[in-house]
Protein backbone atom coordinates (compact mmCIF):
# COMPACT_ATOMS: atom_id res chain seq x y z
CA UNK A 1 0.00 0.00 0.00
CA UNK A 2 1.52 3.55 -1.16
CA UNK A 3 1.78 6.20 1.27
CA UNK A 4 1.11 9.89 0.16
CA UNK A 5 2.11 13.12 1.30
CA UNK A 6 -0.15 14.82 3.95
CA UNK A 7 -0.19 18.63 4.83
CA UNK A 8 2.86 19.33 7.32
CA UNK A 9 1.62 20.59 10.91
CA UNK A 10 3.30 23.47 13.01
CA UNK A 11 6.26 21.69 14.72
CA UNK A 12 7.69 20.07 11.90
CA UNK A 13 7.41 23.65 10.18
CA UNK A 14 8.81 25.39 13.24
CA UNK A 15 12.02 22.44 13.13
CA UNK A 16 12.91 22.86 9.38
CA UNK A 17 13.01 26.76 10.21
CA UNK A 18 15.16 26.79 12.60
CA UNK A 19 17.31 23.93 10.53
CA UNK A 20 17.20 26.56 7.76
CA UNK A 21 18.01 29.12 9.74
CA UNK A 22 21.71 28.01 10.83
CA UNK A 23 22.60 27.87 7.05
CA UNK A 24 20.79 31.28 6.15
CA UNK A 25 22.77 32.80 9.26
CA UNK A 26 26.02 31.39 7.45
CA UNK A 27 25.38 32.39 4.05
CA UNK A 28 24.64 36.40 5.12
CA UNK A 29 27.86 36.38 6.81
CA UNK A 30 29.20 34.96 3.98
CA UNK A 31 27.00 37.90 1.87
CA UNK A 32 28.16 40.42 4.24
CA UNK A 33 32.16 39.25 3.87
CA UNK A 34 31.11 39.73 0.27
CA UNK A 35 30.88 43.49 0.33
CA UNK A 36 33.96 44.29 1.83
CA UNK A 37 36.48 45.04 -0.85
CA UNK A 38 33.49 47.88 -1.92
CA UNK A 39 33.63 49.33 1.45
CA UNK A 40 37.86 49.29 1.23
CA UNK A 41 37.88 46.25 4.03
CA UNK A 42 35.38 48.28 6.84
CA UNK A 43 32.26 47.01 7.79
CA UNK A 44 28.93 48.21 5.92
CA UNK A 45 26.55 50.71 7.29
CA UNK A 46 23.40 49.19 7.74
CA UNK A 47 21.31 52.59 7.77
CA UNK A 48 21.98 52.17 3.98
CA UNK A 49 18.50 51.50 2.39
CA UNK A 50 20.80 50.05 -0.21
CA UNK A 51 23.06 47.43 2.20
CA UNK A 52 19.28 46.38 3.95
CA UNK A 53 17.98 45.63 0.53
CA UNK A 54 21.14 43.13 -0.22
CA UNK A 55 20.00 41.68 3.28
CA UNK A 56 16.88 40.55 2.60
CA UNK A 57 17.24 39.72 -1.42
CA UNK A 58 20.20 37.26 -0.16
CA UNK A 59 17.45 35.35 1.74
CA UNK A 60 14.82 35.16 -1.08
CA UNK A 61 17.17 33.66 -3.50
CA UNK A 62 18.09 30.94 -1.16
CA UNK A 63 15.07 30.23 -0.51
CA UNK A 64 13.39 30.77 -3.73
CA UNK A 65 15.90 29.04 -5.39
CA UNK A 66 15.32 25.96 -3.35
CA UNK A 67 11.59 26.36 -3.67
CA UNK A 68 11.18 26.16 -7.29
CA UNK A 69 14.03 23.45 -7.89
CA UNK A 70 12.71 20.35 -6.22
CA UNK A 71 10.52 22.03 -3.54
CA UNK A 72 12.97 21.77 -0.56
CA UNK A 73 15.38 24.06 1.58
CA UNK A 74 17.83 21.35 3.45
CA UNK A 75 16.03 21.93 6.88
CA UNK A 76 13.06 20.65 5.00
CA UNK A 77 14.65 17.82 3.40
CA UNK A 78 15.46 16.95 6.64
CA UNK A 79 12.35 16.51 8.19
CA UNK A 80 10.57 14.96 4.64
CA UNK A 81 8.61 18.28 3.73
CA UNK A 82 8.31 19.81 0.26
CA UNK A 83 6.80 22.85 -1.09
CA UNK A 84 4.37 22.34 -3.91
CA UNK A 85 2.09 24.37 -5.93
CA UNK A 86 -1.81 24.18 -4.52
CA UNK A 87 -2.36 21.82 -7.50
CA UNK A 88 0.50 19.92 -6.86
CA UNK A 89 3.13 21.12 -9.91
CA UNK A 90 6.44 23.26 -9.42
CA UNK A 91 6.69 26.75 -7.20
CA UNK A 92 6.68 29.60 -9.78
CA UNK A 93 8.58 32.68 -9.85
CA UNK A 94 5.38 35.07 -8.64
CA UNK A 95 5.02 32.38 -5.77
CA UNK A 96 7.70 32.18 -4.12
CA UNK A 97 7.78 36.09 -4.53
CA UNK A 98 4.59 36.27 -3.01
CA UNK A 99 5.92 33.00 -0.08
CA UNK A 100 8.56 34.61 0.55
CA UNK A 101 6.95 38.44 1.25
CA UNK A 102 4.07 36.94 3.64
CA UNK A 103 6.65 34.78 5.55
CA UNK A 104 7.92 37.60 6.92
CA UNK A 105 4.44 38.59 8.26
CA UNK A 106 3.60 35.02 9.43
CA UNK A 107 6.99 34.27 11.40
CA UNK A 108 7.78 37.95 12.93
CA UNK A 109 3.89 38.15 13.68
CA UNK A 110 3.41 33.99 15.09
CA UNK A 111 0.16 34.70 13.77
CA UNK A 112 0.25 33.11 10.41
CA UNK A 113 2.16 30.23 11.46
CA UNK A 114 -0.92 29.59 14.03
CA UNK A 115 -2.55 29.71 11.79
CA UNK A 116 -2.07 26.28 10.53
CA UNK A 117 -4.14 25.15 13.72
CA UNK A 118 -7.10 26.08 12.98
CA UNK A 119 -7.21 25.99 8.77
CA UNK A 120 -9.06 22.96 7.73
CA UNK A 121 -5.54 21.93 5.15
CA UNK A 122 -3.32 22.99 7.81
CA UNK A 123 -1.99 26.21 5.69
CA UNK A 124 0.07 28.79 7.14
CA UNK A 125 -0.37 32.55 6.20
CA UNK A 126 1.93 32.37 3.09
CA UNK A 127 0.39 28.85 2.00
CA UNK A 128 -2.91 30.76 1.67
CA UNK A 129 -0.86 33.97 0.21
CA UNK A 130 0.71 31.91 -2.28
CA UNK A 131 -1.62 29.35 -3.51
CA UNK A 132 1.45 26.54 -2.41
CA UNK A 133 0.58 23.89 0.21
CA UNK A 134 3.56 22.40 2.33
CA UNK A 135 3.25 18.75 2.93
CA UNK A 136 5.58 15.51 4.40
CA UNK A 137 6.25 12.93 1.91
CA UNK A 138 6.05 9.38 2.68
CA UNK A 139 9.31 7.86 3.96
CA UNK A 140 11.09 5.67 1.30
CA UNK A 141 12.12 2.27 1.39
Amino acid sequence: MALSAYPAGLVRRIAAGVYDLFLLVGLLLLAGLALLPFNHGHAVDGHNPWVRLYFLFVPYLFFSWFWMHGGQTLGMKAWRMQLRNHDGGPVQWHQAILRYLSAWVSWLSIVGMLWCLVDSQRRSLQDVVSRTELVVRPKER
